[in-house]
């Protein structure tokens, strides 16, 4: 029997692990590791340590100048799919170190019920492989792991801590088959609810993530199967997650369309291998684990320098979680690039922005301006990193409101971002009417977060000195950092090309934009 697609099925309505609000999924936390989405602090620098030690060899795994630093993959299709639409990207990474070869290990039909009981049937296929590609087990450093079982029918959690148990014991034969392994790095499953054969579907794809995070929380909680620091294992993180809610946009913007899998719901087609292919490109760029071996050390890089951190909205000097901030200063990147898709990235142009230690999304770079949203586990300090080069810290203050309007032509008074409903753009030739529900656009409107321990603030709207009324404030459908407010122009509101709105919020106060608002 043929099983096909249901594209009709474009959400389940489970929460990502990487969301960045509090969730629970069955009594179970939601989150990449057990306190969060951030590697524990002691955790994260033993990760970095093992980072520190890759270093080229030779075949024999002697430290060699010349030798090589493979960045194998473990998995079944998915994962050869996947990493077979990396490698070409790797290749021509200008930024990757030359010494850095990924090599696909990962074979069709291999799920990680077979390498725990047959490993002598697919250890000596990625022996071959490595051979193939004129590399050795020896030279194997670091690996991405993505794994599931075929046809799981347990219930949850019975089919997650099966899987827990099954990538123990891959890890453990990967630490036996390659002797110099520092790092795996995991990845659970892409969306599978458009699947309708029982190879992979939902809940299923989705409850892989949790065989990844106990494993790894395994070890963060000190199982001595799993030791570091006397060789048993290597040191296991997460890579990029890659579970979205459909057509649900998670924070990043990551969202799964039908025809970005092929016509069995399970595997990507070329467009969701190339997603993917992206996220992982992304992830070696950006990770501080991943950086220092797998970028290339540069030359001498001009120091970035930051003259002001400000809302991207109306350039106010008060910046909120969420929000879409703009840095401006000088050497902040070789050159202009910005985001091309979503997921957004956290590095763009050889530059990161750094809150606390957390990559922040980037929208856009240029050696004087950057875009970005600010991670919502806030800071105190931001930095501009481009290679191994980095600001000076800059202190942020980082609060839960700092509302602002963007306007059409940029400046903070100018004409707001506004629509009608129909989506055009509200101008003077095209005026918003009285008691009609507009759709205007800004940032810094507060975390979205109902498990929140602080009240939601109600906004206070006006235009031309009339209240408002609101009948939508929240996120924009699919543009990450963007809040959107449908509100009513009040009866009473004067007419005229440019009415002044304003917002405020949680006592902190809006740019003043303008509206244009047809005279009855």
């Amino acid at each position: 029997m043929a099983w096909g697609q249901n594209c009709s099925r474009t959400s389940v309505g489970f929460t990502p692990f990487s969301n960045p609000y509090a969730a629970l999924y069955q009594n179970q936390q939601v989150s990449l590791y057990p306190a969060g989405n951030q590697r524990p602090a002691a955790f994260d620098t033993l990760g970095r340590q093992q980072a520190a030690a890759i270093t080229p060899l030779n075949l024999a795994g002697n430290p060699d100048p010349n030798g090589k630093i493979v960045l194998l993959s473990v998995g079944m299709s998915n994962t050869t799919q996947e990493f077979s639409a990396f490698i070409p990207l790797a290749a021509a990474d200008p930024q990757r170190n030359p010494r850095v070869q990924a090599v696909d290990g990962a074979i069709s039909g291999v799920t990680a019920a077979a390498i725990a009981t047959q490993p002598e049937q697919y250890w000596p296929q990625v022996q071959a492989r490595l051979q193939a590609a004129s590399a050795s087990a020896d030279q194997v450093q670091a690996i991405w792991l993505k794994e599931a079982d075929a046809n799981p029918t347990a219930a949850f959690p019975n089919d997650a801590t099966k899987l827990q148990s099954e990538l123990e014991t891959v890890v453990l034969q990967a630490r036996a088959q390659f002797p110099n392994l520092k790092i795996i790095y995991f990845s659970s499953r892409i969306y599978g609810g458009y699947a309708t054969s029982t190879l992979n579907p939902e809940p299923f794809a989705y409850q892989t993530g949790f065989a990844d995070k106990w494993l790894i929380a395994q070890q963060i909680n000190g199982a001595p199967e799993l030791d570091v620091a006397s060789g048993k294992a290597p040191w296991l993180s997460w890579g990029p997650y890659l579970w979205a809610d459909g057509l649900t946009p998670r924070f990043d913007g990551l969202t799964w369309a039908c025809s970005e899998l092929q016509s069995d719901g399970t595997h990507p087609s070329p467009t969701g291998q190339s997603k993917v292919a992206r996220m992982l490109l992304d992830f070696f760029h950006s990770d501080a684990t991943a950086r220092p071996w797998y970028l290339a050390q540069t030359a001498s890089t001009p120091t970035p320098e930051i003259n002001a951190v400000v809302d991207s909205a109306g350039y106010g000097t008060a910046i909120a979680a969420g929000l879409v901030a703009t840095i401006f200063g000088s050497n902040l990147a070789s050159y202009a690039a910005s985001a091309s898709a979503f997921p957004l990235p956290h590095e763009l142009a050889g530059t990161q922005v750094l809150v606390n230690g957390v990559p922040a999304l980037l929208y856009y770079v240029s050696p004087t301006q950057i875009n970005f949203i600010v991670p919502v586990e806030g800071g105190q300090s931001l930095v501009v990193a481009r290679g191994q080069t980095s600001s000076a810290p800059q202190a942020v203050q980082i609060g839960f409101w700092a509302p602002g309007f963007f306007t059409m032509d940029s400046v903070p008074g100018g004409p707001a971002a506004a629509e009608h409903a129909d989506g055009t753009i509200i101008s003077p030739t095209n005026p918003a009417r009285h008691g009609e529900t507009i759709q205007v656009f800004g940032t810094g409107l507060g975390v979205m977060n109902p498990l929140l321990a602080i009240p939601i603030a109600a906004p206070f709207l006006q235009v031309g000195g009339k209240t408002a009324q609101f009948t939508y404030f929240g996120n924009a459908p699919g543009i990450p950092g963007v809040s959107q407010i449908n509100l009513t122009i009040p009866a009473d509101a004067p007419a005229g090309p440019a009415v002044p709105i304003m917002l405020q919020l949680g006592g902190a106060g809006s740019n003043t934009a303008t509206l244009a608002v047809a005279v009855n």
